[in-house]
């Protein structure tokens, strides 16, 4: 086994480290614990000399194996596939349990991808569920696990695995947490910039009314790492999914329910409503996103690596859609993140946007473009759970009534600086 000291001094070059989903063996652990768990600890691997950290949550659905990230089901085999599909030289898989109501325990683990061994391993580590205290002991356990930090920072805030700090504040140009009534909404900071948008050469087959492609020059703007959650929007609103299908009148049933899960069977009038009311509890201009700021958050901002979906050329890497999806939505931040450690803006639901609709962009409205000043319907963007590969392409256009109401339809918010 190799020594902590030892693994840093071979790593002579940047080594990528794969950070499976955490695993929860008892069963006690909220799910927005465990992602706090794997979030902070991509970080950590993150800002340790000569690793890097990749969120690679859905390699179980990529290799088909449910139980891969149980220590005692990965083979050998199974390990070195993981690498070849990652590119990952190590695989990170931690534990966590509840101690007490304030604290959980986390266990971890590196196993080498060239030998499927392990590489190190560390004693538990004792976190408070507090976002802060439980990035630094995180922090503190992947020093164990890799090697020090290059940080000589004493203090740590929460933060993505691709982003800027959480602790950084609105006005800050970073990644902060808006936290009125309770709702733990993590925004994500896009630099502005310019970008081809509509149908570009990996979007493949696309539909006509993507085939206007012009160079959009965007500024800088706020955007939800996540979908809108069914908790959030019971905090802000005070209905639930369940009064919303039956404002629908609909005998559809439910596809998915859970404090984090998507919030859908919202109208676009309610989804900018959530946005008033949010902007009113806290001052800020919280609204919903154009459709060129979707589509260049999407692509990932000034750190597009040019993907069909949002995140990745492969689907089944970033989205929650037809193939996979077992007919249901699923707990929002379960696949992996787009360049801007962003989730879910390829399946899962779609979301709306606040351009009213038209069947071919304007050529001339390229400097934050807003898109028609009228129209019968408005903007649907991303795909869903129950929709092919095609529609969840980062490019693809949809479109529904403003009223309409339906079970594959939420949104996000963004935030004007």
């Amino acid at each position: 086994m190799l020594s902590a000291l030892s693994l840093t001094a071979v790593a002579q070059e940047t080594k990528k480290v794969a950070i499976l989903e955490t695993v929860d063996k008892v069963g006690d652990v909220p799910y927005g614990i465990k992602l706090q768990v794997r979030m902070s600890l991509t970080y950590a691997i993150s800002n340790t000399p000569g690793y890097e950290g990749y969120d690679r949550v859905d390699m179980a659905s990529i290799m088909g194996e449910q139980n891969f990230q149980r220590t005692g089901m990965v083979s050998d085999a199974q390990i070195k596939k993981l690498g070849e599909m990652t590119g990952a030289q190590y695989v990170l898989i931690a534990e966590a349990a509840l101690y007490d109501a304030q604290n959980i325990i986390i266990t971890a683990k590196v196993l080498d991808v060239e030998t499927g061994g392990v590489a190190n391993s560390a004693p538990p580590a004792w976190a408070g569920k507090d976002p802060e205290k439980m990035q630094a002991a995180c922090v503190t356990l992947a020093q164990k696990l890799l090697g020090k930090r290059s940080s000589s920072s004493s203090s740590y805030s929460y933060s993505s695995s691709k982003s800027g700090s959480y602790g950084g504040g609105y006005g800050s140009n970073q990644d902060f947490t808006e936290d009125a009534l309770g709702i733990n909404m993590k925004m994500i900071w896009v630099e502005g910039g310019e970008f081809m948008m509509g149908c570009t050469s990996e979007q493949g087959s696309c539909e006509s009314d993507e085939q206007n492609v012009r160079r959009v020059t965007v500024d800088g703007f706020y955007i939800g790492m996540l979908e809108v959650t069914q908790s959030q929007w019971e905090k802000v609103v005070g209905t639930n999914v369940y009064t919303q299908r039956n404002k629908a009148n609909s005998s559809w049933s439910m596809a998915g329910v859970g404090p984090d899960y998507p919030m859908y069977y919202v109208s676009w009038e309610e989804a900018m409503e959530f946005c008033r009311l949010l902007s009113n509890k806290t001052g800020k201009t919280y609204t919903l996103p154009t459709e060129a700021q979707w589509e260049y958050a999407a692509r990932g901002g000034k750190k597009a690596d040019g993907t069909k979906y949002a995140g990745s050329n492969m689907i089944d890497v970033v989205a929650w859609y037809s193939d996979n999806s077992g007919s249901s939505t699923h707990p929002c931040g379960t696949k992996r993140a787009n360049a801007l450690g962003i989730y879910d803006m390829s399946g899962n639901v779609w979301e709306w946007c606040k351009d009213w609709y038209s069947s071919s962009y304007a050529s001339y409205d390229t400097n934050n473009p807003v898109g028609p000043s009228s129209g019968s319907n408005r903007v649907n963007r991303g795909g869903s759970w129950c929709n092919f590969a095609s529609l969840c392409r980062v490019a693809d256009r949809n479109y529904s009534s403003p009223g309409a109401r339906y079970f594959n339809l939420g949104f996000r918010v963004v935030l004007l600086p």
